[in-house]
């Protein structure tokens, strides 16, 4: 019965907060008595609202990332109208980094066509001159962890993720260039290694660019197996490899560590 009659309350909460499809603007939620306080499930609601409503803004409903958005939004309301609030939060937590990762997409999309073949190599160039242990900054930044054989980022990894923004946020004015690491365990072949890590670092840079910061800065490259964190064949040195490593560059003029 304690789950019944939150669950019923959010239901008609629901109903003013938001209509997903054809929608430009979303209507403001009825107001909360103090003796209605939000719910973990309710602030992802607004959470995931918000953040697909600035999808469409950016103009990412093209993107597979928002449509997934939107399917894993609808199972959660449906889950929230059954009641099972708690799987409904974790599906809301996938549904808000996928609404996350569209607009990463968009702005990336936007960013690389003002980009033609000469800016390319020049930019390549660039990193690739920046990219020495001299230019290295050390930053409290920690890795990203990730399940066998999935590129999928967890609640956890994105708390992860979001701590490392701030750190990049506090240290901006130093910072030229972020790499973005994506690796694997040894099982697998080297080749799809490789194409696992650099979907790996991409899903972090899509999240990064989706929370605010400048595609011009995020660059991400795949280490695959080719670089061990922990030897050993245990499931726990697996999953110490599965991961993604975050790396800070200064430009060449301004060295620090």
């Amino acid at each position: 019965m304690k789950k019944i009659i939150p669950a019923i309350a959010f239901v008609f909460l629901l109903l003013g907060v938001l209509h997903i499809s054809g929608c430009s603007k979303k209507a403001p939620p009825p107001p909360l008595s103090a003796e209605e306080p939000l719910t973990d499930a309710q602030d992802k609601v607004m959470a995931v609202s918000e953040r697909l409503e600035e999808a469409r803004a950016e103009g990412a409903e093209d993107t597979w990332e928002y449509e997934e958005a939107q399917k894993l939004f609808e199972m959660a309301q449906n889950l929230i109208e059954e009641g099972n609030l708690e799987e409904a939060e974790k599906v809301l937590s996938q549904a808000e980094l996928k609404a996350t990762q569209a607009i990463g997409t968009a702005k990336e999309d936007v960013f690389m066509e003002s980009f033609d073949e000469e800016a390319q190599e020049i930019r390549k160039s660039l990193l690739s001159e920046a990219f020495s242990k001299e230019n290295l900054i050390n930053l409290p930044t920690s890795d990203v962890f990730f399940e066998f054989d999935s590129a999928q980022i967890s609640k956890e990894g994105m708390e992860i993720i979001d701590g490392n923004i701030s750190v990049f946020e506090k240290n901006k004015d130093r910072i030229k260039f972020i790499l973005v690491f994506g690796f694997c365990d040894i099982r697998g072949t080297e080749e799809y290694n490789l194409s696992l890590g650099k979907k790996r670092a991409d899903e972090i840079k899509k999240y990064m660019i989706g929370k605010g910061m400048s595609p011009d800065m995020l660059h991400s490259i795949s280490k695959g197996e080719t670089e061990i964190w922990q030897e050993g064949a245990s499931d726990e040195a697996y999953s110490r490899n599965r991961r993604g490593h975050f790396m800070a560059l200064s430009d060449n003029n301004s060295s620090e560590n």
